[in-house]
């Protein structure tokens, strides 16, 4: 059997998926408005006989029709069976609303979130697709790795070598030649260097430099403040405010993403929530009180999102609602 004929049941498996998908979420609606209707529930069982694909598609619609139901809903105290019953009818009910709701707002979200992206990566000569890192030389022999949902411009005409990170986490190693500096512009500031090892990460008020090997220089575009930078400094420098915050770390620590890994040494909860949504193929909603100031420490799979936000609730009180495959609630619990 050739490549082609093993790939094609896959495809049909993939479209007939889509399909049963599609239409348990009708037949949640259709349930919803007429829960007492005989023909309906006739017909809805015939469904379900049909293909053991329309049995799991409707046993994740409803699941996730369930969850949303646990991460949105009150639970008020109960007096009486029949009490239950029916506020866990009328929870369902807001669920399956919540639920079709969320399907069309996660699109639009999506949607959003991809048309920026798409119009970076037009003018970027070097990206890194969601979930992965990826590894270029550039024309001196210099090192970049991208981050997942990295983007990058370069500019080696007329002798020089200057690149602008235009989108996400980028980390170089520069190769050395003292009568051509490299130069990195990225929000505002012009980072410069002869020959060492670095990460650079854009903020929305900034940017974050962290060397890993030899020295650099961080400045601002128009004015002060100026950053020298050697083995295991770190700056955030906002340009706009004049700030200009130094730190240490262990070098080895530096740009631990090239190897999958997210180390939180006493930080904001959304700073891991951050750091897992460009390695997450769906989008991840962070909302609640708490997740801005509650801490954590704790080294966290990159490559894994939703095992590391699992991890996460389960040692730090918050809970992960997985709506689809592809979005994720983060709430306090």
């Amino acid at each position: 059997m050739d490549s082609r004929e093993e790939g094609e049941p896959q495809r049909v498996d993939a479209i007939e998926q889509a399909r049963a998908d599609r239409e348990a979420i009708d037949w949640l609606i259709r349930l919803d408005e007429e829960p007492e209707a005989p023909a309906l529930r006739v017909a809805f069982a015939a469904w379900l006989a049909g293909s053991p694909v329309n049995v799991q598609a409707w046993s994740d619609t409803a699941h996730a029709s369930d969850a949303i139901s646990l991460a949105f809903a009150p639970s008020p105290k109960v007096v009486s069976i029949e009490q239950a019953l029916k506020r866990r009818r009328q929870r369902r009910s807001l669920a399956r609303r919540l639920f079709v709701g969320s399907v069309g707002i996660a699109a639009a979200c999506i949607a959003l979130w991809a048309g920026p992206r798409l119009l970076t990566n037009l003018r970027a000569d070097h990206i890194a697709p969601t979930g992965e890192v990826r590894t270029y030389h550039l024309a001196d022999g210099t090192l970049v790795k991208l981050a997942p949902g990295g983007a990058l411009a370069v500019d080696y005409l007329g002798g020089q070598r200057h690149v602008r990170r235009l989108q996400g986490i980028a980390y170089f190693d520069v190769k050395h030649d003292a009568s051509r500096p490299f130069q990195i512009g990225a929000s505002g500031t012009t980072i410069t260097v002869l020959g060492t090892a670095f990460e650079v990460q854009a903020h929305e008020d900034g940017v974050g430099v962290a060397v890993r090997r030899g020295r650099v220089r961080v400045a601002c575009d128009t004015a002060a403040p100026v950053a020298i930078l050697s083995v295991g400094h770190t700056v955030d420098m906002a340009c706009g405010a004049g700030t200009a915050l130094r730190a240490g770390t262990p070098p080895e620590r530096i740009a631990s993403w090239i190897d999958g890994q997210y180390v939180a040494t006493d930080r904001p909860i959304l700073d891991v929530v951050d750091a897992l949504r460009p390695w997450y193929r769906g989008v991840i909603f962070a909302r609640g009180e708490g997740l801005e100031t509650r801490r954590v420490t704790g080294v966290y799979d990159l490559r894994h999102p939703q095992e590391a936000l699992s991890a996460l609730a389960a040692a730090h009180h918050v809970r992960v609602t997985r709506v689809t495959p592809w979005m994720t609630i983060v709430t306090p619990d």
